[in-house]
C-alpha cells in the first residue's frame, strides 16, 4: 500500500511539474514587435509593427504615432485600402491628444497579406503645418519603411491560391445564318462618316482642343480669379479644386474609376505607376491641404487657398512635362 501511495504521489508531482513548465512557456513573452522612428523639424514620428513575422491572412497591428508642439497641425493621410503589397483591413485614429510637451496623433492599421514572402510597409506621408510663426509653413514627413515577413502554413502542401491550369480552348465554328443586315449597317456607317467629314470641312468656327494640362491650368486660373473664397465658401472652393485635379488625372493618364469618390480616386492615384515619386509627393501634399479644410475644421485664409492652387499647379505641370518627355523619348526610339 505504501509503495502504491509513493508511486501515485511521484506521478502527481511529475504531472504538476510538467504543467508548471508548460505554464511558464505559455506565459513567456513572444512579442517580436519592431519600431522605427524619424524626426523632421518640430515633428517626431514612430511606426510600430506588432510582430515582424506573420502567417498568411493573419491580421497584424501597425501603429503610427506622431508628436508635435502646440500650434503645429498634423494631417494624417486619407484611409487607404493597401499599404504597398499589404492589405488594410481597417484603421482607426486617436487625434490631437494633449501631452506634456504638445500634442499627439495616432493611427492604428490592421494589415494582412495573402502572399508569402518578405513585404515592406512603404513610407506613409504625414503633412504638418507649423503656425508658430506669422508665416505658416507646410511640409511633408514620411515614416520609415518597416518589414513584415509572411510565411505560409501550407509548407509542402498544395497552395489553394494556385489554380489549376485552364484547359485548351476548343474552337467552334460560328453558326452560319443568311442575313442582309450587314448591308444596312454598312450603308449607315458610310453615310455617317461622310457627314462627319463634310462637317469638319465646312465648320468655320472649330477650335483646337485643349490638352489636359492646358485645360486644367485654365480651370485653376478661373478658380483663382473667382469670388468663392472671398464669399467665405471654403468647402466649395476645395471641392472644385480637387475635382479639377481629378479630371486632369483622368484625361492625362486615362485613369478612370467612376465608382470612387473624388477623394478616394485621388488617394488611389498617389499609388499609380504612371506618376513619378516626386509627382506623388506633390499630390499627397495637395490632398493633405484639402483635408485640413474638410476634416480638421481648419479655416484657411486667402493665402492658404492660393497655396493650395500653387500645389495643384506644380503637380499638373510636373506630371504633364514628365508625360510629354516620356512620349518624345518613345517616338525617338
Amino acid at each position: 500500500m505504501r509503495t502504491h501511495f509513493r508511486n501515485t504521489t511521484s506521478m502527481a508531482l511529475a504531472m504538476l511539474a510538467l504543467v508548471g513548465v508548460a505554464g511558464n512557456l505559455l506565459a513567456a513573452p513572444t512579442s517580436d514587435a519592431i519600431s522605427r522612428s524619424a524626426k523632421q523639424g518640430p515633428v517626431d514620428v514612430t511606426v510600430t509593427l506588432a510582430k515582424s513575422n506573420a502567417q498568411i491572412a493573419e491580421p497584424v497591428e501597425l501603429t503610427v504615432s506622431v508628436k508635435a508642439p502646440n500650434n503645429v497641425a498634423i494631417t494624417l493621410p486619407q484611409e487607404q485600402k493597401a499599404l504597398g503589397t499589404l492589405n488594410v483591413l481597417k484603421s482607426s485614429d486617436v487625434s490631437d491628444v494633449p501631452t506634456a510637451h504638445g500634442r499627439q496623433w495616432e493611427r492604428t492599421y490592421q494589415i494582412e497579406s495573402l502572399v508569402p514572402g518578405e513585404h515592406t510597409v512603404p513610407p506613409i506621408s504625414i503633412v504638418y503645418t507649423d503656425r508658430r510663426e506669422p508665416a505658416a509653413t507646410t511640409e511633408t514627413l514620411e515614416t520609415p519603411e518597416i518589414a513584415l515577413n509572411v510565411v505560409s502554413v501550407l509548407e509542402g502542401e498544395p497552395d489553394p491560391l494556385q489554380f489549376r491550369d485552364v484547359k485548351d480552348v476548343v474552337s467552334m465554328a460560328p453558326e452560319q445564318t443568311d442575313s442582309l443586315a450587314w448591308v444596312g449597317w454598312s450603308v449607315g456607317s458610310a453615310a455617317t462618316l461622310v457627314c462627319a467629314a463634310v462637317a469638319l470641312l465646312v465648320w468655320p468656327g472649330r477650335t483646337r482642343q485643349l490638352t489636359p494640362k492646358q485645360w486644367a491650368l485654365k480651370q485653376l486660373q478661373q478658380l483663382r480669379d473667382s469670388e468663392v473664397m472671398s464669399e467665405g465658401d471654403t468647402e466649395q472652393f476645395y471641392v472644385r479644386l480637387t475635382d479639377i485635379v481629378r479630371q486632369y488625372i483622368e484625361r492625362q493618364f486615362a485613369i478612370a474609376a467612376p465608382i470612387l469618390t473624388t477623394d478616394e480616386f485621388l488617394a488611389e492615384a498617389t499609388q499609380h505607376p504612371s506618376l513619378q515619386e516626386e509627382q506623388r509627393a506633390s499630390l499627397r501634399v495637395f490632398l493633405s491641404l484639402a483635408d485640413l479644410v474638410k476634416f480638421a475644421q481648419f479655416q484657411p485664409s486667402a493665402e492658404d487657398a492660393g497655396l493650395a492652387i500653387d500645389k495643384a499647379t506644380d503637380f499638373i505641370q510636373q506630371s504633364a512635362n514628365q508625360a510629354d518627355a516620356a512620349t518624345t523619348n518613345k517616338e525617338t526610339n
